[in-house]
Protein backbone atom coordinates (compact mmCIF):
# COMPACT_ATOMS: atom_id res chain seq x y z
CA UNK A 1 0.00 0.00 0.00
CA UNK A 2 1.47 3.14 -0.82
CA UNK A 3 2.23 5.62 1.80
CA UNK A 4 0.81 9.04 1.97
CA UNK A 5 3.62 10.30 3.53
CA UNK A 6 6.00 11.03 6.35
CA UNK A 7 5.20 11.84 9.70
CA UNK A 8 8.44 13.21 10.52
CA UNK A 9 9.18 16.60 10.62
CA UNK A 10 12.43 18.02 9.35
CA UNK A 11 14.03 21.13 8.75
CA UNK A 12 12.29 21.41 5.83
CA UNK A 13 9.09 21.61 7.23
CA UNK A 14 9.90 24.17 10.53
CA UNK A 15 9.63 27.59 8.90
CA UNK A 16 8.04 30.79 10.11
CA UNK A 17 8.30 33.17 7.21
CA UNK A 18 10.59 36.16 7.15
CA UNK A 19 12.03 34.88 10.56
CA UNK A 20 13.52 31.97 9.29
CA UNK A 21 16.42 31.35 6.66
CA UNK A 22 16.84 27.77 5.06
CA UNK A 23 19.09 26.09 2.62
CA UNK A 24 18.32 22.78 0.16
CA UNK A 25 15.91 21.87 3.12
CA UNK A 26 18.74 20.31 4.93
CA UNK A 27 19.01 23.20 7.41
CA UNK A 28 16.66 25.89 8.85
CA UNK A 29 17.77 28.33 11.20
CA UNK A 30 15.39 31.24 13.15
CA UNK A 31 15.23 33.25 15.52
CA UNK A 32 13.27 36.23 17.35
CA UNK A 33 15.49 38.22 18.82
CA UNK A 34 13.97 41.18 17.22
CA UNK A 35 10.45 40.43 17.50
CA UNK A 36 8.46 42.64 19.53
CA UNK A 37 4.98 42.01 17.96
CA UNK A 38 2.26 40.34 20.83
CA UNK A 39 2.13 37.16 18.41
CA UNK A 40 5.89 36.77 18.51
CA UNK A 41 5.09 33.20 21.06
CA UNK A 42 2.40 31.83 18.31
CA UNK A 43 5.40 32.49 15.80
CA UNK A 44 7.72 30.79 18.28
CA UNK A 45 5.68 27.54 18.21
CA UNK A 46 5.46 27.79 14.70
CA UNK A 47 9.34 26.38 14.37
CA UNK A 48 7.70 22.78 15.10
CA UNK A 49 4.65 23.12 13.29
CA UNK A 50 2.00 23.51 16.04
CA UNK A 51 1.11 20.55 15.79
CA UNK A 52 1.68 17.51 18.43
CA UNK A 53 2.68 15.03 19.18
CA UNK A 54 5.56 14.82 16.25
CA UNK A 55 8.66 12.93 15.47
CA UNK A 56 11.57 15.05 14.10
CA UNK A 57 13.40 13.34 11.11
CA UNK A 58 16.89 16.24 11.76
CA UNK A 59 18.91 17.43 14.43
CA UNK A 60 17.22 20.57 16.01
CA UNK A 61 18.97 23.05 18.58
CA UNK A 62 17.35 25.78 20.82
CA UNK A 63 19.44 28.29 22.59
CA UNK A 64 16.89 30.45 24.80
CA UNK A 65 18.50 33.71 25.47
CA UNK A 66 15.88 34.97 27.98
CA UNK A 67 11.98 33.42 29.52
CA UNK A 68 10.92 29.94 29.48
CA UNK A 69 10.40 27.04 27.20
CA UNK A 70 8.83 23.81 27.98
CA UNK A 71 9.68 20.82 25.86
CA UNK A 72 8.15 17.35 26.77
CA UNK A 73 10.43 14.83 24.67
CA UNK A 74 10.42 11.00 24.89
CA UNK A 75 7.81 11.32 28.03
CA UNK A 76 10.24 13.38 30.01
CA UNK A 77 9.70 17.08 30.81
CA UNK A 78 12.74 19.69 30.17
CA UNK A 79 12.88 23.45 31.10
CA UNK A 80 14.73 25.95 29.38
CA UNK A 81 15.81 29.11 30.95
CA UNK A 82 17.92 31.96 30.97
CA UNK A 83 21.51 30.90 28.74
CA UNK A 84 19.92 27.08 28.47
CA UNK A 85 19.87 24.97 25.89
CA UNK A 86 18.46 21.97 24.42
CA UNK A 87 20.05 19.85 21.41
CA UNK A 88 17.05 16.81 20.38
CA UNK A 89 18.02 14.23 18.14
CA UNK A 90 16.77 12.81 14.95
CA UNK A 91 13.98 10.31 15.86
CA UNK A 92 12.31 11.76 18.81
CA UNK A 93 9.31 12.37 19.64
CA UNK A 94 8.03 15.74 20.90
CA UNK A 95 4.66 15.96 22.82
CA UNK A 96 4.64 19.35 23.69
CA UNK A 97 6.00 22.74 23.96
CA UNK A 98 5.24 26.13 25.95
CA UNK A 99 6.77 29.25 25.45
CA UNK A 100 6.29 32.25 27.51
CA UNK A 101 5.77 35.74 26.36
CA UNK A 102 8.72 37.63 25.68
CA UNK A 103 10.95 34.61 25.57
CA UNK A 104 13.63 35.12 23.36
CA UNK A 105 15.90 32.13 21.46
CA UNK A 106 18.00 30.71 18.95
CA UNK A 107 16.49 27.89 16.92
CA UNK A 108 18.67 25.33 14.21
CA UNK A 109 17.75 22.61 12.72
CA UNK A 110 19.70 20.37 10.09
CA UNK A 111 19.53 17.14 8.84
CA UNK A 112 22.30 14.32 8.60
CA UNK A 113 23.29 15.17 4.92
CA UNK A 114 23.85 18.59 5.00
CA UNK A 115 27.10 17.61 6.39
CA UNK A 116 29.69 17.30 3.53
CA UNK A 117 30.24 13.29 2.71
CA UNK A 118 34.04 13.67 3.21
CA UNK A 119 33.54 15.46 7.14
CA UNK A 120 32.72 12.93 10.01
CA UNK A 121 29.77 14.31 11.60
CA UNK A 122 30.26 11.65 14.27
CA UNK A 123 32.64 13.63 15.73
CA UNK A 124 30.68 16.55 15.68
CA UNK A 125 30.27 18.59 19.36
CA UNK A 126 26.36 18.44 18.83
CA UNK A 127 26.68 14.70 18.34
CA UNK A 128 29.21 13.84 21.34
CA UNK A 129 27.17 16.12 23.44
CA UNK A 130 24.12 14.55 22.76
CA UNK A 131 24.71 10.64 22.73
CA UNK A 132 21.15 9.93 23.51
CA UNK A 133 18.45 11.41 22.12
CA UNK A 134 18.03 15.24 24.21
CA UNK A 135 20.94 16.90 25.85
CA UNK A 136 20.19 19.86 28.54
CA UNK A 137 23.11 22.07 28.90
CA UNK A 138 23.32 25.27 30.88
CA UNK A 139 25.93 27.58 29.11
CA UNK A 140 28.01 30.55 30.49
CA UNK A 141 26.84 33.68 29.59
CA UNK A 142 30.33 34.80 27.67
CA UNK A 143 29.78 31.16 25.42
CA UNK A 144 25.72 32.19 24.96
CA UNK A 145 27.14 36.01 23.18
CA UNK A 146 29.37 34.19 21.52
CA UNK A 147 27.16 31.33 19.86
CA UNK A 148 24.96 34.29 19.33
CA UNK A 149 27.57 36.11 17.14
CA UNK A 150 28.30 32.99 14.92
CA UNK A 151 24.58 32.18 14.60
CA UNK A 152 24.22 35.72 12.93
CA UNK A 153 27.52 34.98 10.86
CA UNK A 154 25.21 30.85 10.13
CA UNK A 155 22.16 33.59 8.99
CA UNK A 156 24.15 36.01 6.81
CA UNK A 157 26.13 32.63 5.00
CA UNK A 158 22.50 31.00 4.41
CA UNK A 159 21.07 34.21 3.04
CA UNK A 160 23.87 36.66 1.49
CA UNK A 161 25.04 36.02 -2.10
CA UNK A 162 28.18 36.82 -1.69
CA UNK A 163 27.93 32.96 -0.68
CA UNK A 164 26.87 31.64 -2.99
CA UNK A 165 29.45 29.66 -4.29
CA UNK A 166 31.12 27.74 -0.84
CA UNK A 167 27.17 28.51 0.84
CA UNK A 168 26.76 24.71 1.83
CA UNK A 169 30.55 24.26 3.07
CA UNK A 170 30.87 27.45 4.99
CA UNK A 171 27.42 26.58 6.92
CA UNK A 172 28.29 23.55 7.65
CA UNK A 173 31.71 24.54 9.17
CA UNK A 174 29.96 27.25 10.89
CA UNK A 175 27.30 24.42 12.14
CA UNK A 176 30.21 22.71 13.62
CA UNK A 177 31.66 26.15 15.51
CA UNK A 178 28.42 26.86 16.88
CA UNK A 179 28.51 23.04 18.37
CA UNK A 180 32.04 23.37 19.69
CA UNK A 181 31.28 26.74 21.23
CA UNK A 182 28.12 25.11 23.08
CA UNK A 183 30.58 22.15 24.15
CA UNK A 184 32.39 24.77 26.22
CA UNK A 185 30.45 26.92 27.58
CA UNK A 186 28.23 23.77 28.74
CA UNK A 187 30.31 23.20 32.10
CA UNK A 188 28.48 23.11 34.76
CA UNK A 189 26.61 19.78 33.61
CA UNK A 190 25.12 17.57 36.72
CA UNK A 191 23.57 15.37 34.00
CA UNK A 192 26.90 14.47 32.29
CA UNK A 193 29.49 14.85 34.94
CA UNK A 194 27.88 12.54 37.36
CA UNK A 195 28.87 9.38 37.85
CA UNK A 196 25.37 7.21 37.33
CA UNK A 197 24.63 4.20 39.34
CA UNK A 198 24.52 0.58 37.70
CA UNK A 199 20.96 0.86 38.14
CA UNK A 200 20.52 4.33 36.37
CA UNK A 201 22.75 2.64 33.48
CA UNK A 202 20.84 -0.08 33.53
CA UNK A 203 17.37 2.19 32.88
CA UNK A 204 19.10 4.51 30.50
CA UNK A 205 20.21 1.63 28.19
CA UNK A 206 16.77 0.04 28.73
CA UNK A 207 14.54 3.23 27.60
CA UNK A 208 17.36 3.55 24.62
CA UNK A 209 16.87 0.27 23.44
CA UNK A 210 13.08 0.60 23.36
CA UNK A 211 13.35 3.92 21.54
CA UNK A 212 15.06 1.99 19.17
CA UNK A 213 13.46 -0.75 18.68
CA UNK A 214 9.63 -0.72 20.13
CA UNK A 215 8.20 -0.81 16.69
CA UNK A 216 9.60 -4.57 15.90
CA UNK A 217 9.64 -5.79 19.76
CA UNK A 218 6.95 -5.27 22.41
CA UNK A 219 7.86 -8.76 24.04
CA UNK A 220 10.26 -7.95 27.11
CA UNK A 221 12.48 -11.01 26.85
CA UNK A 222 13.89 -9.53 23.69
CA UNK A 223 15.13 -6.45 25.45
CA UNK A 224 16.25 -8.32 28.95
CA UNK A 225 18.42 -10.18 26.10
CA UNK A 226 19.71 -7.51 24.55
CA UNK A 227 20.64 -5.99 28.64
CA UNK A 228 22.26 -9.02 29.23
CA UNK A 229 19.51 -8.93 32.41
CA UNK A 230 17.25 -12.05 33.82
CA UNK A 231 13.69 -10.59 32.82
CA UNK A 232 13.06 -10.41 36.49
CA UNK A 233 15.86 -8.27 37.52
CA UNK A 234 15.03 -5.92 34.59
CA UNK A 235 11.52 -4.98 35.41
CA UNK A 236 12.32 -4.75 39.55
CA UNK A 237 15.16 -1.92 38.43
CA UNK A 238 13.05 -0.02 35.93
CA UNK A 239 9.93 -0.19 38.13
CA UNK A 240 11.69 0.72 41.02
CA UNK A 241 13.58 3.83 39.19
CA UNK A 242 11.02 4.78 36.97
CA UNK A 243 7.53 3.69 38.94
CA UNK A 244 6.50 2.07 35.67
CA UNK A 245 6.70 -1.53 34.56
CA UNK A 246 8.69 -1.84 31.36
CA UNK A 247 5.86 -2.91 29.41
CA UNK A 248 4.13 -0.24 30.11
CA UNK A 249 6.96 1.90 28.93
CA UNK A 250 6.74 -0.18 25.57
CA UNK A 251 2.98 0.46 25.41
CA UNK A 252 3.88 3.99 25.75
CA UNK A 253 6.23 4.37 22.91
CA UNK A 254 3.95 2.25 20.64
CA UNK A 255 0.77 4.92 21.40
CA UNK A 256 2.42 7.84 21.32
CA UNK A 257 3.87 7.06 17.31
CA UNK A 258 0.70 5.76 16.51
CA UNK A 259 -0.56 9.25 17.89
CA UNK A 260 1.80 11.22 15.96
CA UNK A 261 1.29 9.29 12.21
CA UNK A 262 -2.57 9.41 13.00
CA UNK A 263 -2.48 12.64 13.79
CA UNK A 264 -0.48 13.95 10.77
CA UNK A 265 -3.10 12.88 8.63
CA UNK A 266 -0.84 11.26 6.38
CA UNK A 267 -1.06 7.47 7.32
CA UNK A 268 -4.42 5.16 7.28
CA UNK A 269 -5.03 3.62 10.15
CA UNK A 270 -4.07 0.53 7.97
CA UNK A 271 -1.08 1.73 7.36
CA UNK A 272 -0.38 2.88 10.64
CA UNK A 273 -0.83 -0.66 12.08
CA UNK A 274 1.56 -1.87 9.17
CA UNK A 275 4.33 0.86 10.54
CA UNK A 276 4.22 -0.94 13.94
CA UNK A 277 4.20 -4.45 13.03
CA UNK A 278 0.76 -5.06 14.23
CA UNK A 279 -0.45 -8.38 12.64
CA UNK A 280 -3.85 -6.94 11.08
CA UNK A 281 -5.91 -3.64 11.71
CA UNK A 282 -8.01 -5.04 13.79
CA UNK A 283 -5.36 -5.80 16.65
CA UNK A 284 -3.67 -3.00 16.50
CA UNK A 285 -7.38 -1.20 16.79
CA UNK A 286 -7.86 -3.42 19.78
CA UNK A 287 -4.45 -1.85 21.26
CA UNK A 288 -4.73 1.30 20.77
CA UNK A 289 -8.62 1.33 22.34
CA UNK A 290 -7.14 -0.42 25.33
CA UNK A 291 -4.48 2.15 25.52
CA UNK A 292 -6.24 5.48 24.65
CA UNK A 293 -10.19 4.78 25.57
CA UNK A 294 -10.89 5.47 21.66
CA UNK A 295 -10.46 3.53 18.81
CA UNK A 296 -8.12 5.09 16.14
CA UNK A 297 -10.34 6.40 13.27
CA UNK A 298 -12.24 8.64 16.34
CA UNK A 299 -8.42 9.53 17.67
CA UNK A 300 -7.75 10.73 13.83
Amino acid sequence: MEKKGTQSVGASMMTDGQSAVSLDNSIMVMDNLRQVDSSEVEKAQSVFGNRFPLKLSSTSVMVVINGTVKFSVNFRGYDLTCNTAIIISSGAIIERMEITLGTRFIFLSFAQDFFPATSNINHSDFYRLCPSQVALLQLQPVHVEMFKAGYNMLRTILSDSAFEVNRRECASNCVNLLGSILAQGSSNQPEMTAKASRKDEIVTLFLQCVHENYREHRDLGFYADQLGLSLKYMSHVVYEHTGRHPSQWIKDYVILDAKTMLSSGRYTVQQVAEELNFPNQSFFGKYFKEAVGISPKKWK
